[in-house]
């Protein structure tokens, strides 16, 4: 039979419902990854792409809009841009993600020259330490490294809620980050493997010359397991513990309604302890709290004593009084770790979960080592345009030079000064600038004070409690310690006073320490574009994530649209019975495997679920068991939803990342909603309480239903103030 083909179609060629249909020419989908490289999600790419072809034909728009070979669709760019993911991060989990998390480990430490992480399994739980170039820089050029690290814990940043430990050291720049740690539990036995995983990692020089006997300082949260294993791995460090948390916890404890304290009793009773925690001297700590064992509200609550004994008891954690002799520098809480935790979760995650541990070591490694060197670049060359805790800015001060004199002035430069008091002329102040040090009830343990700016303004003596406004070393040392190298030209730093700082052997930089950091900085220079590309890849998929879950759960809402109101789903009673008694089995397998870490929340899971009484509690429990871990549904799952339902998520981001109480805490606002991120848009109730009164005019809204409840602000002073209770703990994060 001959069949002769003429050609001739029975629709339109050239109409918009056929070149839709077109396959996507290559020319565009090298535009489309050119987009991603330069860190558009699928859904800006394409949006900034339709802008661009408005923008290049105009009127003709209409035209190439509706070429699918030359605009492609919404569902191809995610098709795209997760075949690109996958091919970087490989598997989410398994076998496979552990395979690729140690190739991705290996990679990197074959690149700096150097081990500057490692893996290990214990027990089933994973435990990575994290030791990159710039740490072991800050670690061997910081001295504040020697004195005071701070550790804090925060999760919620992956899908499988890995735990990332932060370890910092204070200095003008803010925080500066010695290490980092991320693990899949948090019990001792898995922080402690962490914990010597990153022993083996420091060099000899670590915590500025002290090596691995760790840091003389630990401040912390009241955190058991992570106290008890820094005790196992740094025996010869000091633990102290945040004021902060400290008062929190008091507060959470007279809250709890079974120790039935009466809500206003509950303010002043907290004023009592923090007179205790800071109380100038041992005497009057012990006075205080003589008080609070005799005081006529106090008394009416033997639990409430009991547990003040209690905390008492490890005053020399807590007690500002009792660090004169150490040196803490001022910082009594972890503030430095906290706002560490915030930018990660804020600039490195941008609030949004990563895909694996895979690409969440990729983050740590790449994407926060560069924002710290940026920071540090920025306060080299004295932008002060980021965000810089005000003691370590100068003020302008009163003391004049005559006011001041050397103690010891054979050298050229001396660091023992006498500084004579603004207010009493019989009263002098001795100041060390070597160890920024002084004799004023302020810097006496180390921290910031008028006195020793003013010796470093008239005698121009380097000085790590300022920002180096003026001192062309410290310029340097920041530098150094962002990029491990001196190339820029010479007297780049130099103020504009042209004043030449003199040399300080505090910050002068080893010959033999720059030769191993120019060997890695090489490897760095060499793989300028690959370190670059890495980034991209990096901001890549973590914009992916943020389209990923824009469509989820669109299978069973547009299934419970389109679906008959009055039809029944078949059910398969056996196999749903099957289910409950395997997932009953697992929750026993793993209490039994690990009853440490599991025999309290299984416990807090039947009490919550003895606790329900009817059908509606029950199916919204079920329903809502899991929702926030992190597991979000698949790309694939979700190509057949209907346009509507898709429209309508387009521009949700996939699971957020929770806030930390204390990051919300110490956030400058009066209107604190809840641990959400604020939002623009209509203000809420609570901050329109001190506006003046409006009449009510009765109309059809007020026959809506009601707001939900504000939640529990994370604020404690302002908590205090209104005498409501603060946020449970660390797991609500909402």
């Amino acid at each position: 039979m001959l069949v002769n083909l003429d050609f001739t179609h029975n629709h339109g060629l050239y109409t918009a419902d056929t070149l839709k249909h077109r396959d996507v020419s290559e020319e565009t989908i090298a535009t489309f990854k050119d987009l991603f490289v330069k860190g558009h999600s699928p859904s800006s790419a394409l949006n900034s792409y339709k802008m661009d072809l408005q923008m290049e034909h105009g009127t003709e728009y209409v035209l190439q809009a509706a070429d699918r070979a030359n605009c492609p669709d919404l569902q191809f760019c995610h098709r795209l841009y997760k075949r690109i993911y996958e091919k970087s991060y490989g598997a989410a989990d398994g076998e496979e993600m552990l395979a690729e998390l140690d190739s991705a480990i290996q990679t990197y430490n074959k690149e700096k020259g150097i081990e500057c992480a490692k893996m290990t399994q214990k027990n089933g739980k994973l435990a990575i330490a994290i030791c990159t170039p710039m740490m072991r820089r800050v670690h061997a050029n910081h001295p504040c490294s020697a004195e005071l690290v701070f550790v804090d814990a925060s999760g919620g940043m992956d899908r499988h809620d890995c735990r990332i430990f932060l370890l910092l050291t204070h200095s003008v720049a803010g925080g500066l980050p010695l290490g980092c740690l991320i693990t899949t539990s948090e019990s001792k036995e898995t922080i402690t493997c962490a914990l010597d995983l990153y022993k083996e990692l420091l060099p000899s020089d670590a915590f500025h010359g002290r090596g691995r006997r760790g840091p003389a300082l630990f401040l912390t949260d009241d955190c058991d397991a992570e106290q008890q294993s820094l005790k196992a791995v740094f025996p010869e460090a000091r633990l102290l513990l945040c004021v902060f948390h400290l008062l929190q916890a008091i507060w959470r404890y007279l809250w709890e309604s079974k120790h039935a304290i009466r809500k206003d009793h509950r303010p002043y009773l907290l004023g009592l302890v923090k007179a205790m925690v800071y109380a100038d001297t041992v005497e009057k700590l012990g006075e205080t709290y003589e008080a609070l064992c005799v005081d006529e509200t106090a008394i009416q609550y033997d639990n409430l004593l009991l547990h003040v004994d209690n905390v008492y008891s490890r005053r020399r954690e807590w007690a500002i009084c009792m660090r004169d002799d150490i040196p803490v520098r001022g910082n009594h809480t972890n503030n430095y770790v906290e706002a560490a935790m915030r930018i990660l979760k804020d600039q490195i995650f941008e609030r949004v979960r990563a895909y694996s541990p895979v690409q969440l070591l990729d983050f740590l490694l790449v994407r926060l080592t560069a924002y710290y060197e940026r920071r540090l670049t920025d306060l080299a060359n004295g932008r002060v345009d980021v965000t810089i805790s005000k003691k370590y800015l100068p003020g302008k001060g009163k003391i004049s030079a005559s006011m001041i004199t050397a103690v010891d002035d054979t050298d050229d430069t001396s660091y023992l000064y006498k500084v004579m008091s603004e207010t009493d002329a019989d009263r002098a102040y001795d100041v060390d600038m070597q160890h920024g040090m002084c004799t004023c009830h302020v810097g006496l343990n180390g921290a910031p004070c008028k006195h020793q700016y003013a010796v470093m303004k008239h005698f121009h003596v380097n000085s790590y409690n300022f920002f180096p406004i003026d001192d062309e070393n410290m310029r340097i040392h920041l530098y150094y310690l962002a990029t491990g190298t001196q190339n820029v030209p010479e007297g780049w730093f130099r103020p504009l006073s042209g004043r030449v700082s003199p040399p300080d052997p505090a910050i002068t930089v080893d010959v033999e320490t720059m030769e191993v950091d120019d060997s890695v900085d090489d490897l760095e220079t060499v793989d300028t574009v690959d370190c670059e590309d890495t980034v991209v890849q990096s901001l890549n998929i973590q914009r992916q994530l943020q389209n990923r879950f824009d469509t989820r759960h669109t299978d069973s809402q547009t299934a419970a649209m389109t679906e008959p109101r009055n039809a029944r789903p078949s059910l398969d009673l056996s196999s749903l019975e099957n289910g409950i008694r395997e997932t009953a089995d697992t929750l026993v397998d793993m209490l039994r495997r690990d009853p440490s870490e599991f025999s309290g929340p299984v416990k807090c899971f039947l009490d919550q679920f003895n606790g329900l009484k009817t059908n509606t509690a029950f199916v919204s429990a079920l329903k809502t068991f899991g929702k926030y871990t992190g597991v979000a549904e698949t790309l694939s799952s979700k190509k057949k939803a209907k346009s509507l339902v898709k429209d309508r998520l387009a521009h949700k981001h996939g699971k957020m990342i929770k806030v930390q109480p204390a990051a919300v805490s110490r956030r400058n606002r009066t209107a604190v909603g809840g641990r959400r991120c604020l939002h623009t848009g209509r203000r809420t109730n609570a901050s329109k309480e001190n506006c003046d009164p409006v009449v009510k005019k009765t109309n059809t809204a007020a026959l809506l239903p009601k707001r939900r409840p504000r939640r529990a602000p994370h604020n404690l002073s302002q908590c205090v103030e209104n005498n409501e209770n603060i946020g449970k703990n660390h797991a609500s994060k909402w």
